[in-house]
């Protein structure tokens, strides 16, 4: 059992490690031929539904690395209030897992752009991290003890990531489901109502601020504390529109020899990141990006239902811009970090992950973005199911208008210039027949933004048809009905946002 706990938290660092001599004691392991690899935690950014996925999924592997959750100060006290524990639902049988770290991660006000080694450490990073002695008191003493199974967590709040795989493949729980769910409920935790939960988080939230008012002076100024150790494998599992703001929370311990995998939802976040968080090539980390196809929705807090298995494809993206032809050799020489979090993730038997080419995988990102820009927000301003969209004469037309503009600015891209049977890939009208299968598999389920509608959160709407219109605007192509239809999810969402502020409309 001691050397299983031991591999567990076995950790390489490199030569530059200015760590105490009693932190390095902590990981009795190390191997001076090994030093130059990078340390093999993985961290994860988002507390949603697939961030919980993805963690409960990597403890399930042989040699699983330790794994560190990267939460906000007021979601560590439903961390702690669910036993650190998250549970995963597959066929009506539940696992729970344990054994996570988790830090608490806030505003940063630095430039997160100049290297590590070389900042002041101005701004707010590392709150607390479980497991240490100087913040033991923060987090159940079960906690800090645990060095062995991993249990990541799955926090969703109001206002937090609720990222999910394949928003078609999402759903509200089948009826004939309830009566088994709510017995595997009773054996562990209570399930809750969504109305109960919403106002729990409220009020956990407030609890929160009211604290966090009382320290956030000191903290703005905070010297980063020698807990923050670089991070050399992030997974960021955040909704689309709060990626910069996530990743500028730590991007102060991120370094060129870092990998950063996006899963999310929507297209442009890469781009956002490097103009506002890494605009100097020199020190922005390596970058992979994926697609995923799994179904998950959350039955309450740190409980999330696996309806669809799917696939995970990946790519590491090239440093140079995709409309420039890529050298196989560039793409064989990964950094360390890169090769690792591959490495691992391909090797989850769960996630079914496979390694593509930067411009396969591009055009699988394409076929997801141009199926959620017509099913999402759709049934957002529909307030319907996905399968309401099938088998409607207006709605179809409304379907092929979309689906010609963004056939139009799809195959202009300059990243696919050069690239065989773009034109016959996306055309309109095979468009159309995988936006009708995808519905019809999905018929009974609702889109995540649906969800997000329902629930008071921001929606992914910029990153999707917005990011349609934004391409077409580069080159000259004006989609009118994909800009129509992204103000109508973005107006229904504001007057959803003031009805449930009680806010009167008032002219002028």
């Amino acid at each position: 059992e001691a050397g299983r706990d031991a591999a567990l938290d076995e950790e390489y660092t490199d030569s530059t490690d200015d760590s105490p001599a009693e932190e390095q004691t902590h990981y009795p392991n190390h191997a001076k031929s090994r030093r130059h690899e990078a340390p093999k935690r993985i961290h994860i950014l988002g507390a949603g539904n697939l961030g919980a996925f993805v963690a409960h999924s990597l403890a399930g592997i042989s040699n699983r690395p330790p794994i560190t959750l990267l939460l906000r100060r007021r979601q560590l006290r439903m961390w702690e209030d669910y036993d650190c524990s998250i549970d995963i639902i597959t066929r009506g049988l539940k696992e729970t897992r344990r054994g996570f770290e988790a830090e608490a991660v806030g505003r940063l006000s630095e430039n997160p752009s100049v290297p590590v080694e070389d900042r002041s450490g101005k701004g707010e990073g590392l709150m607390h991290k479980t497991g240490a002695e100087e913040y033991e008191g923060s987090l159940p003493s079960d906690l800090t003890s645990m060095t062995g199974d991993i249990s990541e967590v799955n926090v969703p709040t109001l206002d937090a990531s609720n990222s999910v795989a394949d928003d078609s493949l999402q759903q509200d729980p089948p009826s004939n489901r309830i009566g088994l769910e709510e017995s595997i409920s009773e054996a562990g935790k209570p399930s809750m109502p969504e109305t109960e939960i919403s106002a729990w988080f409220a009020q956990a939230e407030q609890e929160a601020d009211d604290k966090e008012k009382e320290t956030m002076a000191s903290e703005q100024t905070r010297t980063p504390n020698v807990q923050e150790e670089i991070i050399y494998h992030l997974i960021v599992s955040v909704k689309a529109p709060q990626t910069v703001k996530a990743i500028k929370a730590v991007a102060h311990r991120l370094t060129q020899n870092s990998s950063i995998l996006f899963l999310q939802n929507g297209m442009g976040m890469v781009d956002e990141v490097n103009e506002q968080l890494f605009p100097n090539e020199k020190y922005r980390p390596a970058y992979i990006v994926g697609v995923v196809s799994h179904g998950l929705y959350a039955k309450r807090p740190f409980s999330v239902v696996h309806t669809g298995e799917g696939t995970i494809a990946l790519s590491v993206l090239p440093r140079m811009p995709m409309g420039q032809p890529t050298q196989l050799e560039a793409l064989n020489q990964l950094s360390h970090s890169a090769r690792y979090l591959m490495r691992t993730m391909t090797r989850t038997a769960v996630f079914v992950a496979v390694g593509f080419s930067p411009t396969d995988l591009l055009q699988q990102q394409l076929d997801k973005l141009a199926v959620n820009c017509i099913i999402n927000p759709l049934t957002a301003v529909l307030d319907c199911k996905n399968g309401a969209l099938l088998y409607n004469f207006y709605f179809t037309r409304v379907v092929r208008l979309l689906l010609a503009e963004i056939s139009i600015v799809i195959k202009s891209l300059p990243e696919l210039k050069n690239v065989p049977n773009v034109n016959m890939r996306f055309d309109t009208l095979r468009l159309e027949r995988l936006v009708s299968s995808i519905a019809n598999t999905t018929a009974e389920n609702y889109s995540s933004m649906v969800q997000d509608f329902r629930s008071g959160r921001a929606t992914e709407i910029d990153y999707l048809n917005g990011y349609i219109v934004k391409r077409g605007e580069e080159m000259g192509i004006h989609c009118v009905m994909n800009y129509m239809l992204m103000h109508m999810v973005k107006g229904k969402n504001k007057t959803m946002s003031q009805e449930k502020a009680d806010l009167l409309p008032l002219a002028g």
